[in-house]
């Protein structure tokens, strides 16, 4: 008989997202600026430290899901890290976030700050991520813990944008205003640290729910059977693509929004409004999708979800905005992105009760942790689009808006975003195939299996 999860687990499964979006938005938002302006490093140390760390973000989601699907601790194989590498990220952080010794020595404790920093904690995000499907095969739940988990990040974001440049501000000092960097990355650790280690107590009756007991072969996957349930998943592949697609879009509209805001609509001051709207839309997005993807099922809602936000962008593209109402349209966009923000986790846990039944092997761990794969993958590229947008406009700093740099802009706000998505939109359309019929079918066949070989 499946265990029914308390209300609390599920009401508070997405508490560490709060605490991480809290923590690392300071590297999201300030990273670059802490580099030049206040580390004070030269550009050409700036551009070496940025392009190292930003391979070794990439290389550190897969290698992360081999350590979490490798590890046993007695605290269980996923709930172990939630209390084991928070504190560690956070100390490791900090050094991302300071300024030590000369340009060359600090260059380097950065980048060691930031490398061990990203490995832990892409660790403890597979381990929590995977909970959500190891601690209960009850699809409605999965759901309502993924929705959760949307709101957190929501709630987080806004936090961030609330208080992070303030507190920033209030405890640098004008000898040292590095030193207000530092602090604030101390006081977001802990309270990150703190939420992590609430669902970690809270979760104690399910430490091992989902897992093998130790020494069972079945649990012992190697690196090689690891990869292997990519290629024999499609549905993952193409849940991995639409996301790619998701976040590109994303990453290039926040990218330019700059450029939109001050060479578009002339009225750069409403920028902060802006960016506020968005994390808010991203909450309400989260709170309506548990309750359509109970109805609906989450593919469909994902699907619909992508044409919302393409449809919206096309209208602000092909009919003339002001400000007010480019916001207006670009919140419902937003929409679009938010609610299968809230519907990935229910959906990478659907794709790892695939790769068993294909293969009879879990990887759980592995597969969650592929999760940031996509989010890291955009973030490196959408500088190269970005980039090639601006130029192909004609954009040189501080010019006077023409009619080519206006048009360049609102294509690659709108147009090339809604593209790139159409794209992921196609691909998940073709590869994700998994309804909650299906799902359900899947896990029959699972037990069905197990039990005749324990018979």
């Amino acid at each position: 008989m499946v265990q029914q999860l308390r209300k609390s687990v599920i009401n508070l499964y997405g508490l560490p997202s709060f605490g991480f979006q809290l923590f690392v938005n300071m590297e999201v938002f300030y990273f670059a600026a802490f580099l030049t302006d206040f580390a004070k490093l030269p550009m050409a140390l700036v551009g070496t430290v940025l392009l190292i760390t930003s391979i070794f973000d990439i290389l550190w989601v897969p290698t992360a899901g081999i350590i979490v699907e490798k590890s046993n601790m007695r605290w269980g194989k996923y709930r172990s890290w939630l209390l084991v590498g928070p504190p560690f990220a956070a100390l490791f952080f900090v050094l991302q976030f300071s300024k030590i010794g000369s340009p060359t020595v600090n260059a380097v404790l950065i980048t060691v700050g930031f490398v061990v920093s990203h490995l832990i904690w892409n660790i403890y995000y597979a381990g929590h991520i995977a909970m959500n499907s190891s601690m209960t095969p009850v699809r409605e739940e999965r759901i309502a813990m993924a929705s959760n988990r949307g709101m957190f990040n929501g709630l987080g974001a806004i936090a961030f944008s609330l208080i992070g440049m303030p507190l920033i501000t209030a405890l640098g000092s004008k000898d040292n205003p590095a030193i207000g960097y530092t602090l604030t990355v101390v006081i977001t650790g802990l309270v990150m640290i703190a939420c992590y280690y609430v669902l970690f107590f809270i979760t104690k009756d399910y430490a091992h729910s989902g897992t093998a007991e130790a020494g069972q072969s079945s649990e012992k996957l190697s690196v090689a059977e690891m990869l292997k349930q990519i290629v024999i998943n499609p549905p993952l592949i193409g849940l991995m693509l639409g996301e790619l697609g998701r976040f590109m879009g994303r990453f290039v509209i926040f990218g330019l929004a700059f450029y939109y805001f001050k060479y578009v609509v002339n009225n750069l001051a409403v920028i902060t409004i802006f960016f506020t709207g968005l994390n808010v839309v991203i909450f309400l997005g989260s709170a309506l999708a548990n309750p359509l993807a109970k109805k609906f099922g989450e593919r469909n809602v994902y699907i619909l979800s992508l044409l919302i936000f393409i449809v919206c962008l096309l209208a602000i593209w092909a009919f003339p905005m002001n400000y007010i109402s480019f916001m207006a349209l670009m919140f419902v966009a937003y929409l679009g992105y938010a609610m299968p923000d809230a519907l990935s986790v229910a959906m990478y846990s659907a794709t790892v009760e695939y790769g068993e039944w294909k293969t009879g092997k879990n990887a759980r761990g592995f597969i969650m942790s592929l999760i940031s794969f996509p989010i890291k993958t955009a973030i490196l590229l959408r500088s190269v689009v970005i980039t090639a947008i601006l130029a192909g406009a004609g954009y040189v700093a501080e010019m006077a808006p023409t009619p080519e740099l206006v048009n360049g802009i609102k294509s690659g706000i709108t147009l090339i975003p809604a593209l790139i998505l159409l794209a992921g939109l196609l691909l998940i359309s073709f590869l994700y195939k998994i309804t909650p019929q299906k799902l359900e079918q899947m896990q029959k066949e699972i037990a069905a299996r197990k039990a005749g070989e324990a018979a």
